[in-house]
């Protein structure tokens, strides 16, 4: 994203609110933050994606969003959208969900994130969202963003905020 002149940046979560992710533009940067309300793979890639795609698709102004409810208009349901199809190609989900019948175990959705080359816990976040799994089952999937990102949250979250100037983050091929 800082090849492409993204600032991005990872907050902790505001107490007393419901923010999940902001993007907005500072001197015609793009700026996205995230606050990890729910420290999920799911909800963190989503989260991600679904600001990113108010960028791509050319929305101006700022965009301080609730994933849990958010303000019904066109530019964020086409931001819901274009996220939800980049994480996860929608005519093979469909596929997926025909082929399995409904019925989802963790082997069929680790076998079928493997396939996609995405975690599994990005699968069963989109089940759970789309009500085809109970949101109670297989939450073991829905792995901590924190403990992956590791320092780079600690960092921001310094009093003193002393940011280095570039932080790597570490990569796992899960993902």
């Amino acid at each position: 994203m800082a090849n492409l002149g993204v600032h991005f940046l990872i907050v902790p979560h505001l107490s007393k609110t419901y923010l999940d992710g902001a993007g907005f533009y500072l001197n015609s940067n793009p700026i996205i933050a995230l606050t990890l309300r729910y420290d999920r793979i799911d909800s963190f890639w989503f989260t991600l994606m679904h600001e990113l795609a108010h960028i791509v698709l050319g929305h101006q102004g700022a965009y301080l969003d609730n994933l849990d409810a958010l303000e019904e208009n066109d530019e964020e349901t086409e931001a819901n959208e274009k996220a939800t199809d980049w994480l996860i190609n929608p005519q093979t989900l469909n596929e997926f969900i025909i082929r399995s019948k409904k019925v989802f175990s963790r082997k069929e959705i680790e076998e079928f994130a493997q396939n996609q080359n995405r975690h599994p816990g990005i699968i069963l976040g989109r089940l759970h969202y789309d009500k085809l799994v109970s949101h109670k089952n297989l939450r073991q999937l829905l792995v901590r963003v924190s403990s992956i990102l590791g320092n780079f949250t600690d960092n921001f979250c310094d009093s003193k905020l002393d940011i280095p100037q570039t932080a790597e983050v570490p990569t796992n091929d899960d993902d």
